[in-house]
């Protein structure tokens, strides 16, 4: 079994920020092992939704390169997230729309899977 490993916001935010050499390399290294099938990661949910955040509002990226950010990062075939084809929904509904990942991620449920949702949010109507 391959060495499995639940990553943080900080790796991907190191990675992609490259703000603390150190830490760059290390995160560096994570996904060289990632590409060469010595080590899966697993990227939670919230974890995805705070990398958005930081990203976005933090470090002042574009929703455009957020979603392209986190895209290549899910493409790799040893990056897990659990149920991969809501979350890229989310991504490329958060990409175009005026809301934020939460409310994504609900729009994406409810087109997949035909939810109807409940909100007092006016910014879901964007669905």
């Amino acid at each position: 079994m391959k060495n499995r490993v639940l990553i943080d916001t900080n790796v991907i935010i190191r990675l992609t920020v490259r703000d603390h050499e150190a830490h760059y390399l290390i995160a560096k290294e994570l996904f060289e092992k990632i590409e060469n099938r010595e080590v899966e990661v697993e990227l939670l949910d919230m974890i995805i939704a705070e990398i958005i955040y930081v990203l976005h509002k933090v470090y002042g990226y574009t929703k455009d390169d957020v979603v392209m950010t986190l895209k290549k990062v899910l493409n790799y075939e040893y990056v897990v997230v659990d149920n991969k084809v809501l979350i890229y929904e989310a991504l490329d509904i958060f990409g175009t729309k005026n809301i934020d990942f939460a409310d994504a991620m609900l729009c994406a449920k409810k087109n997949l899977e035909g939810y109807e949702v409940m909100s007092f949010d006016k910014d879901l109507k964007r669905c």
